[in-house]
């Protein structure tokens, strides 16, 4: 499981940090471009975002069915 802080560091996203060290987010950010990392991190938004469809697609499907069974 990643750690969303340090995964928002790595997106160039300072908010929520609390150290004095805010002003190296976009240096290291930096390091992510072209890394396993950055490949693996889009595949995670990618399968983030299919899944929201998917949730609602579910959610749409069951009150279909509710729909169904109410006439």
């Amino acid at each position: 499981m990643s750690c969303k802080h340090r995964v928002r560091i790595l997106r160039d996203l300072v908010e929520g940090i609390v150290s004095a060290n805010a002003t190296d987010v976009t240096t290291v950010a930096g390091w992510l471009a072209g890394s396993d990392v950055e490949t693996a991190l889009q595949t995670i938004e990618q399968l983030e975002k299919e899944a929201e469809r998917i949730k609602k697609a579910l959610g749409a499907a069951k009150k279909a069915v509710a729909q169904c069974l109410l006439r």
